[in-house]
């Protein structure tokens, strides 16, 4: 069959090990039998092998960079080797902008900050690093060994506002005066200037590399995903990153929906060892389904990553991952490159995203995007299938009347024209949930509320819902209601009745839509989840519209609604299991849950409805245009497949 280009694979293999520059034992235990078994036994894809670590030193034997000294074996090599026999294809996991040796051997490659601080870690996107070393490496890989690609770690990430003579220089030569301080007004519009320096340090690296070598495939980690929330400009052959290695399947579930819609092939890493202080643990093969299934059941591919050793890896887990390998091949058929159904669509807008950011990239400092991931989760605790749609991505489309609410989280600017499109969206009969303190204000004119008073810092208020109160530790804002907005729910500052109250959210007419707002912030409910929280906002999206999907017998279960051969297909995620708690290193089981009724709206009397992988026919009852059904039990992730 050959080997298969990255948009065409479903299922991949990571390994790294970051070499260090004094590490001389490389390829001590090179055994190209070990890596024959796994590809005999896992049958991934593609592989991606450890070239060269944020440490800078390659772990192959350089012809045109700086390789760690006293190489045993050429490992490289032996990955090579060995895929090709199986027809698998083969990446680099190749730092980029992060890279110590580079900087040791010329430090004048460095990024140099405001206070004129030389790093010893990342290099300058305005400066000679990309043409001296890292395409001619990147070529190096493509033509000498044969490689199908790339995975280029440390970049977006790891890049930061430069003042080296490079970025000066390039700075000075576009606008004749030198870059701005951090005190200096103008200094928004230089993070700018070093972001798109970024933008075209990887424009670079991949046109100069598919000149020479345009079958090699190219990634920057992180690049076009939560970190950079942005139409694909650059040429990337696919896009890619590694969700964080603890609470694991919280981050696939948020990174996923950032990718899912980008107009790319795209793939997502579980990390396949927790990470510990002082210890790591190899995860288990129960959690590795629950955080793989996450992903492809949004449409993407699947990669998990191991530890490389110097010359092989770790034999004894090989069995665990042929397993994991099944469970995922099962559901290649009904999971790969799917498309969402729209349902829930949560904003998430590229001028809001960098307004007032202070690094280039990344989301972990956003308070902005904080606030997305808690309202997320507290939709799909809902069991509401629901996408994450960028500025580029709503304005592609003009019309969002698919969508049966939009969200915007807590957002203090907006754009022009994307404001304008969503509420002509409510005027001709949608639904806009605006939620948060800062969102309230930024869209007060069409709330038909007034703000009378409020906190902008956290405060620890408690949310009144079917007589059950639970907190949150959040700003929010006091507001009156102008004539016919409706009020919704309570915001409590001790949790009973005593003491003073206020309006939680509103809901008020629009054209032929609706507006909600909700005045305190969500974001918190990552940190503090409760059913109170989870339930209020369950109960103001379905104020708003009758989603297609609807469980019983259990809150446990993830929904989301997908399109694959025109066939709808209902993925159902088993949530338990103790991923989100930190004293658990790994664990093995996610608990069966059972007797799990199923609604589903659907047009027409279907042909056929089939949980799958296992292809057992539903028996199921078809009245007033929906589906109904029981699952008996759900282990950790199935599809109902209706045609």
């Amino acid at each position: 069959m050959g080997k298969k280009r990255r948009e065409d694979s479903f299922l991949g293999m990571h390994f790294d090990f970051h070499a260090g520059k004094n590490q001389n034992n490389i390829g001590e235990n090179c055994a190209p039998d070990v890596i024959d078994k796994l590809l005999t036994e896992v049958k991934p894809d593609y592989v991606q092998c450890d070239t060269k670590g944020h440490n800078g030193a390659t772990s192959y034997p350089t012809k045109v960079g700086y390789p760690a000294p006293n190489i045993k074996a050429d490992i490289l090599r032996m990955w090579r080797d060995v895929t090709a026999k199986h027809d698998v294809a083969l990446y680099a996991h190749h730092s980029g902008v992060w890279d110590n040796f580079a900087l040791e051997h010329n430090p004048d490659w460095a990024i140099v900050d405001a206070e004129g601080n030389v790093s010893d870690r990342m290099t300058s996107v305005f400066g000679p690093y990309k043409e001296k070393l890292l395409v001619p490496q990147l070529l190096e890989m493509a033509l000498d060994y044969g490689l199908d690609g790339v995975w280029i770690d440390g970049d977006c990430w790891a890049t930061a506002v430069d003042y080296s003579e490079y970025a000066k220089e390039a700075y000075y030569q576009k606008y004749q005066e030198d870059p701005p301080k951090p005190d200096d007004e103008k200094y928004p519009e230089y993070i700018k200037f070093c972001r798109q320096g970024f933008r075209d340090y990887v424009n670079y690296y991949v046109t100069e590399t598919h000149k020479k070598a345009p079958e090699f495939q190219i990634a920057s980690n992180w690049m076009y995903t939560s970190f950079a929330p942005e139409m694909p400009a650059i040429g990337v052959d696919f896009i890619s990153g590694d969700y964080s290695p603890n609470d694991s399947l919280n981050t696939a579930r948020f990174e996923g929906r950032c990718c899912q819609s980008q107009g790319k092939p795209w793939d997502l890493m579980a990390w396949g060892f927790s990470h510990g202080n002082p210890v790591s643990c190899v995860k288990e093969y129960e959690q590795l389904c629950q955080e793989g299934a996450a992903i492809i059941m949004l449409g993407g591919g699947f990669q998990f990553y191991n530890r490389q050793m110097v010359g092989t890896v770790q034999e004894w887990a090989i069995p665990r991952w042929a397993k994991l390998a099944e469970f995922c091949r099962e559901r290649e058929e009904f999971c790969f490159k799917a498309t969402p159904v729209p349902q829930v669509g949560i904003v998430y807008s590229e001028k809001a995203f960098y307004k007032g950011k202070t690094d280039l990239f990344t989301c972990y400092s956003s308070a902005y995007v904080k606030d997305m991931r808690g309202l997320l989760y507290a939709v799909l605790d809902n069991q509401l299938s629901a996408e994450i749609l960028m500025t580029h991505h709503l304005l592609a489309k003009k019309s969002f009347n698919d969508y049966g609410v939009l969200i915007l989280p807590n957002l203090n600017t907006i754009e022009s024209d994307l404001k304008e499109e969503i509420l002509e969206y409510v005027n001709r009969g949608g639904n806009l949930i605006i939620a948060g303190h800062t969102a309230a204000q930024t869209m007060l004119p069409y709330l038909d509320i007034d703000i009378n008073g409020g906190s902008e810092e956290p405060k620890n208020i408690y949310i009144n819902h079917n007589d059950r109160f639970a907190p949150l530790s959040t700003p929010y804002c006091t507001v009156s209601l102008s004539e016919g907005t409706i009020p919704f729910g309570e915001i409590y500052f001790r949790d009973d009745y005593e003491g003073e109250s206020q309006i939680a959210a509103s809901i008020t007419k629009y054209g032929a839509g609706k507006i909600a707002g909700v005045y305190f912030d969500l974001g918190d409910y990552q940190n503090h989840k409760s059913t109170v929280v989870r339930d209020f906002l369950g109960a103001l999206v379905n104020e708003m519209f009758e989603p297609m999907v609807k469980i019983t017998g259990t809150k446990q279960i993830e929904v989301s609604l997908m399109n694959k051969n025109d066939k709808l297909c209902v993925n159902l995620l088993n949530l338990t299991g103790n991923h989100s708690d930190s004293k658990y290193i790994n664990f093995d089981e996610v608990i069966k849950l059972h007797d799990i009724g199923v609604t589903i709206m659907y047009p027409t009397e279907p042909k056929s409805v089939y949980i799958e992988p296992e292809h057992t026919a539903v028996d199921y009852t078809y009245e007033n245009g929906k589906i109904e059904f029981k699952i008996d039990c759900l282990h950790i992730h199935s599809v109902v497949v209706i045609e």
